[in-house]
């Protein structure tokens, strides 16, 4: 066959391949895969490998373009996608002469789609691998309500729609020709009802709804109405082998069921053994990974061949996955590649199909469009009336309504199977993958005007440890990352409960990064109590796993310490806008401090090794748009101190944040536990204050430095009276003329054996510590925190650094925290009362000017 002649006849191949009757035999050059170079006068064009590989690079060029010039309107990469594909299509530049059949000739069209069903193939795997079955069967009566509700209302539609439209073409039909026209009606149905569950996981991720009602509802309907969809899918595939006679329709659902069963009895059981050996010690092998990865191309092999399709025997082979340590190890080595190389192929192969020339009878499209619509507005109003039977806020129903109405990659899968087994035209294809791309588009914007609102100024006065007296409710919010935060957080938690008679409220919230995968999400869904923690555990995900571990810690401590009530939540977001969520869930609570982990862990050499990089940039951005006191806790090995012999130092400088240091201390004087020193720095030679060029700030300062300190020795005398206090509370004072002898005054009291070092991060004195600042390393510690926690300070201990809220204005809030807890507002001035009871230190009081 000569190379100017192999147009016309391989259009003709493509032609009769699509078609159910192949009587022509063609031959092809089976060497032209690889070419023997430009230099000998090959074109990288003709030959299939070169052209493979150019089309891979144009396309992903192409949808990562567009995903980038779309990221100010915040739209899910699912538009994007769809947009690349359109634009390479034959609406945009397939217009241009030669486009096409240079880019994109008939010839190379059988191994892209081959390719872009491969990457389809591992995708829906992956999703199966992200979807636990007992998750939907615990999602609870409302799930299943809001499922049903936006599920079966527009699947009449698209049904009656698909019927209206295959009775009236005029067409003379037997009985099995009209049930095979009925897979139409079942298609389009199955196409309105979908949710896309991984574009849907993304969206809450973005719009901070993961831990609300909305967003929990929302994912365990889309998981519902996602498997409801895989069933409208394999039933209309079943139809559409009606015209073949009743006996191959049985047999492809009954094969369909079989790998269902087959999935489920033998697959899962074997994996379920190896994630119990991993839970004790194994590793996940190779030949582990290769066999699970070889089981999903059996799955898909037998899938196709029985009828249904190679895409639902990969979904049905990854819900058989369980989402333990085994299924995160796999998804991790096949998702990036997957997911950014060869899923835009079916996108682009959708693109390609989509032909806006092919619109040709408006009538019929407009009926689509109005279908379309009419389907996503039935499902908004239906979530509304579920809502409000269920006593919800109106504006709930009417988010999770748009919510559902979120489409991706199920949807298009549907259309291009519909349109490959001839059950839809162009026309239809065309028409509903722009509906499918314009009603995600609305999703977002709706949303927005829905669903976040500005949000409201939330007024609470106790915003700040001075607040939380020894005898009112102490409201913490502990941020954790791994499990290993926890031990020293609930160590500091107890150092600062001075008895039963103090309640604290705790609320432990696990940050959980979200980087684009939504097996995340199910997390949030799967947040039983932590009573449930008894459950099996091999087939849960190593992020639940984590969250079930804290919140059996936090119920632990509890149940164990009188006064005590804690609770544990989620945030899954991105660490870049994770400090949303932080200082939203401290507004909710009325926090008084926020606990945070510092961004590094204690190493096995006894240094600071860091543990994620993203973690202090997100503290930074907590400390800035905190609505309450913040603490950084640079742990090294508090967790491991007993309660009954912590050894605790607060260092007071002056100024807010030191204050607020000395607050938490004056709380620790009425734990017996603890063993205490204070130790306070006074500048000779002349010093300043913070604000120090200003003398009325300055004297206004040093007041509430000294009722702050006096409010501190007035309770460790009155606890001494009564019988009561710590272990022992020291107070000193000292004189230091430069950072060189406070430095040493600390070491000092560190050589003395403490386990903890409270300090604020800016200090009251910024002439002691003005040169420290040039060699900081970690500014949201403040200088003397930064100091403790450099290996070159070469202590053992732990270090919490504290920083006070910062009212908007003096004026607007005065008294608001009282007591000496804010810059105004402060109690008659006096200095402290010398300690009777308090031991005083062998080197001698420092002066007081």
């Amino acid at each position: 066959m000569a190379s100017t002649a192999v147009s016309d006849p391989l259009e003709e191949l493509w032609k009769h391949t699509m078609s159910s009757d192949r009587t022509d035999l063609l031959c092809l050059y089976p060497s032209k895969i690889t070419m023997s170079g430009i230099w000998t006068g090959d074109n990288p064009l003709d030959f299939s490998l070169p052209l493979l590989l150019f089309q891979i690079i144009l396309i992903t060029t192409t949808t990562r373009a567009v995903a980038l010039l779309l990221t100010p309107l915040r739209l899910p990469r699912y538009i994007a996608e769809i947009l690349a594909g359109f634009l390479l299509g034959p609406s945009v530049l397939g217009r241009i002469p030669h486009f096409s059949d240079i880019a994109f000739p008939i010839r190379s069209l059988f191994i892209l789609e081959s390719m872009s069903l491969l990457g389809l193939i591992y995708y829906t795997f992956t999703i199966g691998v992200e979807i636990e079955l007992h998750t939907v069967l615990r999602a609870g009566r409302r799930s299943f309500w809001f499922a049903a509700a936006s599920a079966f209302p527009p699947f009449l539609v698209g049904a009656a729609t698909g019927y209206v439209a295959v009775s009236t073409d005029g067409t003379r039909r037997t009985a099995d020709q009209f049930l095979n026209t009925l897979s139409f009606p079942v298609f389009l149905g199955a196409t309105f009802c979908a949710t896309a569950f991984s574009v849907l996981a993304r969206n809450i991720a973005q719009l901070k709804l993961a831990g609300t009602d909305v967003g929990q509802l929302s994912i365990s309907a889309s998981l519902i109405n996602d498997t409801f969809a895989w069933g409208g899918l394999t039933v209309a595939t079943a139809l559409a082998h009606v015209r073949y006679g009743m006996v191959p329709c049985f047999w492809t659902i009954a094969s369909g069921f079989l790998i269902v069963g087959a999935s489920y009895l033998v697959v899962r059981p074997m994996l379920l053994r190896l994630a119990g050996r991993v839970a004790e010690g194994e590793v996940v092998t190779e030949l582990h990974e290769c066999s699970v990865l070889i089981g999903v191309m059996v799955a898909a092999l037998v899938a196709d061949a029985g009828g249904t399709h190679a895409i639902f025997g990969a979904f049905v082979f990854g819900l058989a996955v369980p989402n333990g340590p085994v299924g995160v190890a796999i998804v991790e080595k096949v998702e990036d590649f997957v997911v950014g190389t060869l899923l835009p192929l079916f996108f682009a192969m959708s693109g390609l199909r989509t032909d806006t020339a092919k619109i040709t009878s408006m009538s019929a499209a407009v009926l689509l469009m109005v279908a379309a619509l009419a389907a996503a507005i039935l499902k908004v109003v239906a979530a509304v009336t579920v809502a409000g039977a269920f006593g919800m806020p109106l504006h709930d129903g009417t988010s999770i309504g748009l919510l559902l109405n979120t489409k991706g990659v199920i949807e298009l899968v549907i259309l291009n199977i519909g349109k490959n087994k001839k059950i839809m035209s162009d026309q239809s294809f065309t028409v509903l993958v722009f509906m499918s791309a314009l009603i995600t588009a609305l999703v977002t914007p709706l949303l927005a005007m829905v669903v976040k609102p500005a949000r409201r100024l939330v007024f609470y006065k106790r915003r700040t440890i001075a607040w939380a007296q020894p005898e009112s409710e102490f409201r913490v919010l502990a941020c954790v990352h791994m499990p290993r935060d926890v031990p020293a957080l609930l160590t500091l938690l107890d150092v600062a409960s001075p008895s039963d008679r103090s309640p604290v409220a705790v609320q432990a919230l696990h940050l959980i990064e979200f980087a684009g995968r939504s097996s995340a999400l199910l997390l949030i869904n799967a947040s039983a109590p932590s009573s449930s923690f008894e459950h099996s555990t091999h087939g849960r995900s190593q992020v639940e796993l984590q969250f079930k571990h804290i919140s059996h810690a936090f119920l632990a401590y509890e149940e164990n310490v009188p006064g005590v009530t804690a609770r544990t939540v989620a945030a899954v977001s991105p660490y870049a806008t994770m400090h949303d969520d932080v200082t939203a869930a401290a507004e909710d609570r009325h926090a008084a401090l926020i606990l945070l982990p510092f961004h590094k862990h204690r190493s096995v050499d006894g240094g600071l090794e860091v543990f994620h990089p993203a973690i202090q940039p997100l503290n930074q951005n907590i400390q800035r748009f905190s609505p309450c006191t913040v603490g950084i806790l640079v742990d090294r090995g508090l967790g491991g101190v007993p309660g009954a012999g912590c050894r605790v130092a607060a260092l007071f400088f002056g100024g807010r944040d030191d204050r607020e240091a000395v607050a938490l201390a004056t709380r620790m004087v009425c734990n017996p536990a603890i063993d205490l020193t204070v130790l306070r720095f006074v500048q000779k030679g002349g010093g300043g204050f913070m604000g120090g060029a200003d003398q009325f700030d300055a004297l206004k300062e040093r007041k509430a430095d000294d009722a702050c300190l006096r409010e501190f020795l007035d309770r460790a005398n009155s606890m001494s009276a009564g019988g009561g206090g710590g272990a022992g509370v020291e107070y000193r004072e000292r004189g230091v003329f430069n950072a060189s002898e406070m430095v040493a005054q600390i070491q000092e009291v560190e050589a003395l054996g403490k386990d903890l070092f409270v300090v604020g991060k800016v200090p009251g004195l910024p002439a002691l510590t003005a040169g420290m600042a040039e060699w900081t390393e970690c500014p949201e510690l403040g200088p003397i925190g930064d100091l403790l926690a450099s290996r070159d300070f070469q202590t053992v201990a732990s270090v919490l650094v504290v920083q006070s809220y910062a009212r908007p204005s003096a004026g607007a809030v005065s008294g608001e925290l009282g007591g000496y807890g804010g810059d105004g507002g402060v109690p008659a001035a006096g200095r402290p009362p010398r300690p009777d009871h308090i031991r005083r230190n062998s080197i001698g009081m420092g002066s007081w000017s």
